[in-house]
């Protein structure tokens, strides 16, 4: 039996003891927001003329993700980042004052203190350190929280809207939200009742992204399905693959289909396996490793060149530095840049690395579903049921484990459970196997939420995508939204309890409590 299903009681956040952001980071991420909010700023003026800048919305876009919820900053990053809106900025600046016939920046834009203090690393941090100070001091609490809610949907955004770019399409009200985000932020907008409407409106938009997403993917690889994938690895050089960008997956098989070099998948890349197109690469032979997790040990211990995908640069330690490479905006030091799609520096080192000797058998995982028919299904057999219990996917910790044993237990035989992870032997439970599929939940949500029956989504595991999915969850009055323990670098305890005064979102304590507050 392949790993995957072992209970892990400690991930690489843990192990490592940065489960969150460190204060030099956080004071480069400040800084970062500044920009952002500036380029922000102008973009939505211009709009307002008709004007666009696919620079400026490039260079956003890239630089979002490094700014929130990003434990591993690096300054490479960072100066790279702003050196582009030092580059950008002062055109965008001189753009508005020519069109609005004003003067913003009378002394120049570069005279500022954002720009002049920015070139030195060491400043940055001493006013990334006096931004956050004075954030402190200067707005509650309540509206900080509803801040970094803001920037955690807006990397959510930015990210889908990058994916679906990669697919040919574009999506331009994505970009407006971000836009609008970033705008209330800069304003500090202080009515609680205002941010939280335009937070609801964020989260809906976000969730349409992922769904023209979903539909671009299916278009180009086929609609998704079961797919049976391996754990086992064969006698070969071999590359790792990490990410969630599945158009670069094809890209990088489309470069190696014509050598000796296997893939594998790492993580969310797995749901590329669903797709009927990517069963056509003969060297795409399966998955390693447990995910983002344990991502410590899964690069050490793989004997080839990793590639990371657009925005999954995580956890760069010393001892793999050398056969990282990336296809992402930024490039942190110790990681070889691809350029143009050329990967012959990819090929040159999988060669030169010593690849699976032996390789390894191990039982493969059934994944996926068929759509149309697990929502009919569904739907047939709902009648005589008074609710409807969603598990989303879990982080397989033994904590989890038992609490949703639990709950399925206690949730009576009236009770419909549509369970993504836990598949226990009961008449009443559904299981759908998506995998890290994190969308598959909400496209079944939206077929049944309707059904007349009260909902209660419970979501174990989180990613970039948890916040804006369980505020767009909570709107609807008939469901009710339960989340377990997160990285505090995504969710922490404050933002916890404004999610809960504010949205109504539950955390999960003990299955015995939870079932009394649902029922």
């Amino acid at each position: 039996m392949s790993d995957f299903y072992q209970d892990f009681q400690y991930d690489s956040c843990i192990s490592r003891g940065i489960c969150t952001t460190n204060p030099k980071i956080a004071s480069l991420q400040s800084v970062l927001v500044q920009y952002l909010k500036l380029g922000c700023k102008y973009c939505l003026l211009l709009e307002g003329k008709n004007v666009f800048d696919e620079k400026i919305k490039e260079l956003i876009l890239n630089t979002i993700p490094l700014a929130v919820s990003n434990p591993d900053l690096s300054e490479a990053s960072f100066n790279f980042a702003v050196s582009r809106f030092k580059e950008i900025l002062p055109d965008l600046v001189a753009k508005y004052n020519k069109i609005y016939e004003k003067e913003d920046f009378k002394e120049g834009i570069r005279s500022t203190k954002l720009f002049k203090i920015s070139s030195d690393i060491v400043d940055s941090i001493r006013y990334g350190e006096q931004i956050l100070r004075e954030a402190f001091k200067n707005i509650p609490d309540e509206i900080r929280n509803l801040f970094q809610i803001m920037l955690v949907i807006s990397k959510s955004i930015s990210i889908n809207l990058l994916d679906l770019e990669s697919m040919g399409e574009s999506d331009k009200s994505g970009f407006n939200m971000i836009l609008k985000l970033f705008n209330a932020i800069d304003s500090e907008e202080k009515e609680s009742e205002n941010l939280k409407k335009l937070i609801y409106e964020a989260a809906n938009a976000d969730n349409l992204l992922m769904k023209k997403l979903r539909e671009a993917q299916e278009e180009r690889y086929g609609e998704q399905g079961i797919a049976e994938v391996s754990y086992s690895t064969a006698p070969s050089k071999a590359v790792l693959v990490v990410g969630s960008n599945i158009r670069e997956l094809e890209t990088i098989l489309e470069a190696l289909k014509d050598t000796d070099i296997d893939v594998y998948t790492h993580d969310d890349m797995m749901v590329a396996h669903t797709f009927p197109k990517f069963s056509e690469y003969k060297n795409l032979k399966g998955q390693f490793g447990q995910g983002v997790e344990n991502c410590l040990l899964d690069f050490a211990t793989f004997p080839g060149p990793i590639i990371l995908t657009g925005h999954s640069l995580h956890n760069i330690e010393n001892f793999y530095r050398g056969r990282l490479f990336t296809t992402d905006y930024t490039t942190p030091k110790g990681v070889i840049k691809i350029k143009n799609n050329d990967f012959s520096g990819v090929i040159d080192s999988a060669n030169s690395s010593k690849g699976f000797k032996t390789g390894k058998q191990c039982e493969s995982v059934t994944i996926g579903y068929n759509y149309s028919e697990t929502i009919q299904t569904i739907k047939n057999n709902i009648s005589g049921y008074k609710r409807i219990f969603m598990i989303g996917l879990e982080k397989y910790s033994l904590e989890q484990r038992v609490y949703f044993e639990k709950l399925i237990k206690l949730s009576g035989c009236e009770t419909l459970i549509i369970s993504f992870s836990y598949n226990i032997e009961t008449d009443n439970l559904f299981h759908i196997n998506t995998c890290f599929d994190s969308y598959g939940l909400i496209r079944i949500y939206n077929d049944i939420k309707d059904s007349g029956l009260p909902v209660t989504v419970f979501i174990p595991k989180c990613d970039r995508n948890t916040i804006s999915q369980m505020i767009y969850l909570s709107e609807n009055k008939n469901t009710k939204v339960f989340v377990g323990k997160c990285t505090p670098i995504i969710l922490n305890p404050s933002l916890i309890a404004t999610l809960k005064r504010t949205f109504g979102i539950n955390g999960i304590t003990t299955a015995k409590k939870d079932i009394e507050l649902i029922v």
